[in-house]
């Protein structure tokens, strides 16, 4: 091949090589043009979806439980506490026999950590990287937040709330008592002492806040009265003046009995007293050998014509008895010297019908 033609053949191969690196270029710039406007898209796209959301909670958040996509936060809090307010608000019913006392967690000092769970949602939602935000917006990934809410159940209101139940349950025992301040008898009753126990009803009422029961049972002790009514299931009653003895049974008059007192130098004591011995034929001894028994023997042994007759009585005041007695004219008058007489048959009835212990209230009564 001659000189000119291999240079034409160079000047061919040249010129096609510059075409094609014309094309190239023009290729890869044309690339390039689709690559960023591409890129323009996904950039505006991206910052176009989530503005959209701003001052939002993104697509795929919950917080307990709620789906608070799209929300603000005000109402994902709103939404929040409609969902945990059940909790809160529920009522609890502590109970003693008849009465109650209603509380509910929150106005026992429980309260949830909604407010910081919602900020949580709110930084989350906030805080993606755009490749993060990419993602989101262009291979529909989930935002996928997830926060849980906490109660808290402080136990210091709780107990206060059983201290202040105690003050109006706790009570002391109370004894049964005879009044007889307007001359006849009346049993005041008894009455069980009650005491709260506040270290168990306190664990009970915390423990029925945070696991969902509505009822406590308060948890007592119970204080038993050392003279109970039926210490006076029989009492005696002596209307000193009136002359009359009256037999209580469970604090109803079932006899009364016309009896003879001491008279006015040798009177009946008055008060509270009881029976201390009972007396079948008792033996008589003179109780005042110098005074007024000084013409009497210093014994009378047992029998009808025995100045005690054939039963007696002794009381809690020294010398002084029911007891039989053959002067029945002196019946209804202040005869004796201090003794209370009876007839004979009703003593003896009297005797089989009261105990050692039974209580005689001895006043003056017309």
């Amino acid at each position: 091949m001659t000189e000119n033609a291999l240079g034409n053949a160079s000047q061919i191969e040249t010129t096609h090589r510059r075409r094609w690196g014309v094309w190239a270029l023009a290729v890869l710039g044309v690339a390039v043009l689709l690559a960023a406007g591409a890129a323009f898209t996904i950039v505006r796209g991206t910052q176009s979806y989530f503005s959209s959301y701003e001052g939002r909670i993104l697509p795929g958040a919950t917080v307990a439980g709620v789906d608070v996509s799209g929300m603000t936060p005000r109402e994902a809090l709103q939404a929040v506490k409609a969902e945990i307010s059940p909790k809160l608000d529920r009522a609890i019913t502590v109970r003693y026999n008849d009465q109650s006392w209603s509380a509910t967690p929150k106005g026992l000092g429980a309260s949830s950590n909604a407010n910081s769970a919602v900020r949580r949602a709110v930084a989350a939602s906030g805080g993606l990287s755009f490749a993060e935000q990419a993602r989101m917006r262009w291979l529909d990934e989930e935002f996928s937040f997830r926060a849980p809410v906490a109660i808290s159940y402080p136990k210091a209101q709780a107990r206060q709330k059983i201290e202040t139940i105690a003050q109006e349950v706790d009570r002391k025992p109370v004894d049964a008592s005879l009044d007889y301040s307007t001359g006849f008898v009346k049993i005041e009753p008894d009455r069980v002492g009650v005491q709260v126990l506040v270290g168990k009803s306190h664990e009970d009422l915390v423990h029925a806040i945070r696991n969902g029961s509505d009822n406590v049972q308060l948890t007592v002790d119970t204080q038993k009265p050392e003279t109970t009514t039926a210490a006076y299931d029989d009492v005696l009653l002596v209307r000193i003046g009136e002359n009359r003895l009256y037999h209580y049974e469970d604090g109803k008059v079932a006899d009364t009995y016309s009896v003879a007192t001491g008279q006015p130098e040798y009177p009946t004591p008055t008060g509270l007293y009881e029976v201390t011995e009972k007396r079948y034929m008792p033996t008589w001894i003179n109780p005042d050998p110098t005074g007024w028994g000084a013409s009497m023997p210093e014994s009378i042994g047992p029998g009808p014509s025995n100045p005690l007759g054939t039963r007696a009585l002794n009381w809690s005041a020294s010398g002084i008895r029911f007891h039989g007695t053959l002067a029945i004219s002196s019946l209804g008058t202040q005869a004796s010297h201090g003794c209370v007489r009876m007839a004979m048959s009703e003593v003896e009835y009297l005797y089989d019908r009261v105990d050692v212990g039974t209580p005689i209230v001895s006043v003056i009564g017309y």
